[in-house]
C-alpha cells in the first residue's frame, strides 16, 4: 500500500484544484479585470473538461499506463502554472480547460492502476486510499489554499497545487518497475460498455448523490447561515471535513469485506438520513451529527462504485471507473446549478436541504434496483 503514495498526492492536486477556484473569484476577477461570472465559468470549465475527457481518453491511456500517468500530470501541472501565471482572462479559462482534461485522464486511470498493483484482497482499501486523497484536497486543501490566498494572493493557492502536482509527477516518473496495463476495448465498444444497464445504473447513482452532497455543499454557508450554528460556520465546515476524511479512509477495508453494492445501500441511506436532519437548522446537536455523517457517507460512496465497476468490466475497467468520476463531478457541477436557482428563488435551508435529500432517497432507489439486478444474474 505505501507504494500509492504518488497516486494519492495526485489526487490531492485535483481535489484541491476543482474546488479551490470558487473561493477565489472576488481576488482571481480583480486582478483580471473581469467579472466574477465570467471568471466562475473556469470552474465549470475544468469539470466539463474533466467529465468529457475521462471516458474518452483513459481507456486507451491504459494501455502504456507509467507514460500515460506521467504525461497527464505533467499537462495538468503546466496547466495549473499557466493558470497561476494567467495575464487574461482568456489564459486564465484556457489553461482551466487544459487542466480538467488531464485531470480527467489521471484520476481513473490512477484509480485502476492503483487497485491492480495491490491485488484483490486489498483492492478496495486501494480505491479507498486514493479517492482519499480528493477528500483531503477538497476538505483540508481547500481551506490551507484560501489562507494561501489571503496572505500572499490567488496565485500562491494555485501555485501549492503545482507544487503536490509536480511532487506526485516525481513519485510516479521516479517508481521503479513497470505499472501494470489496464485492459482497453475500441470506442465503439467503451460507448456500449458504459451504456450497459448495471453500469448506467451504476454511473447513474454516482451521478445523483454527486448532485444531493456534493452539489449542497457548495450552499453550506447558506444552509447554516439562518440555523443554531450561524456564528460557528468554520467549526461546522470542519465536521463536515471531518467525516468526509473517516469515511474516504475507512470505507477500504468495508468494501474488501462486505458486499460493496449492499454497502452503497447502506451508506446512501445513512446520506439520505443525514441531510434529512439538516433540514432541522435550530437543533444544534442535530446539525453536527448530521453534518459529520452527511461527510462521511458522500465521501465513503464512491469507493464502492469504483469496485462494483471493476469487477463488472475486468475487460474495460479504467473506461467505466473514468465514466463513473465523470458522473461524480457532472453531479457536483448540476446540484450547483440547481442549488443556484433555488438559492437565486429564496428558497429556505430546510428546502435546500430537503431537496438534496429528495435526490439521495432516489439514488438509493437506483442502487437498489442494481441490487435485484445482480441478485438475478
Amino acid at each position: 500500500m505505501r507504494r500509492l503514495w504518488p497516486f494519492v498526492l495526485g489526487s490531492v492536486a485535483l481535489g484541491l484544484d476543482a474546488y479551490v477556484v470558487a473561493g477565489l473569484l472576488p481576488s482571481i476577477a480583480s486582478s483580471l479585470g473581469a467579472r466574477e461570472a465570467t471568471v466562475g465559468l473556469g470552474v465549470a470549465a475544468f469539470t466539463g473538461s474533466y467529465a468529457v475527457s475521462g471516458p474518452l481518453l483513459a481507456g486507451r491511456a491504459g494501455q502504456r499506463s507509467r507514460r500515460s500517468l506521467v504525461t497527464a500530470l505533467l499537462v495538468f501541472t503546466m496547466a495549473n502554472l499557466a493558470t497561476a501565471l494567467s495575464p487574461t482572462v482568456g489564459v486564465f479559462l484556457g489553461a482551466r480547460v487544459v487542466a480538467g482534461a488531464a485531470a480527467g485522464v489521471y484520476s481513473p486511470l490512477s484509480s485502476a492502476v492503483a487497485a491492480e498493483l495491490v491485488g484483490e484482497q486489498r483492492r478496495g482499501r486501494a480505491l479507498a486510499l486514493v479517492l482519499a486523497g480528493l477528500a483531503v484536497g477538497t476538505v483540508f486543501g481547500v481551506p490551507i489554499g484560501l489562507s494561501l490566498a489571503q496572505r500572499w494572493g490567488w496565485r500562491a493557492a494555485i501555485l501549492l497545487i503545482v507544487v503536490i502536482g509536480g511532487a506526485a509527477l516525481a513519485g510516479i516518473a521516479l517508481r521503479g518497475g513497470e505499472l501494470p496495463a489496464i485492459p482497453a476495448s475500441g470506442a465503439a465498444d467503451r460507448l456500449r460498455s458504459i451504456t450497459r444497464p448495471k453500469n448506467l445504473l451504476t454511473v447513474t447513482v454516482t451521478l445523483l448523490t454527486g448532485i444531493a452532497s456534493l452539489g449542497l455543499y457548495t450552499y453550506l454557508t447558506v444552509v447554516l447561515s439562518a440555523g443554531s450554528l450561524a456564528s460557528h460556520q468554520s467549526m461546522a465546515i470542519w465536521v463536515w471535513g471531518l467525516g468526509g476524511a473517516v469515511g474516504a479512509l475507512g470505507i477500504g477495508r468495508l468494501v474488501d469485506r462486505c458486499d460493496p453494492l449492499r454497502l452503497s445501500a447502506v451508506i446512501l441511506a445513512g446520506l439520505t438520513c443525514a441531510l434529512i436532519g439538516m433540514t432541522q437548522g435550530q437543533v444544534p446537536g442535530v446539525v453536527v451529527v448530521s453534518l459529520f455523517v452527511w461527510g462521511l457517507c458522500g465521501w465513503a460512496s464512491l469507493a464502492p462504485q469504483q469496485h462494483v465497476l471493476l469487477q463488472a468490466n475486468p475487460a474495460d475497467g479504467a473506461t467505466a471507473v473514468a465514466a463513473n468520476a465523470s458522473a461524480n463531478y457532472l453531479g457536483s457541477a448540476l446540484g450547483a446549478t440547481i442549488g443556484s436557482l433555488l438559492v437565486a428563488a429564496h428558497a429556505t435551508p430546510s428546502v435546500l436541504c430537503g431537496s438534496a435529500a429528495a435526490v439521495a432517497a432516489l439514488a438509493l432507489l437506483f442502487q437498489l434496483a442494481r441490487q435485484r439486478m445482480s441478485s438475478k444474474t
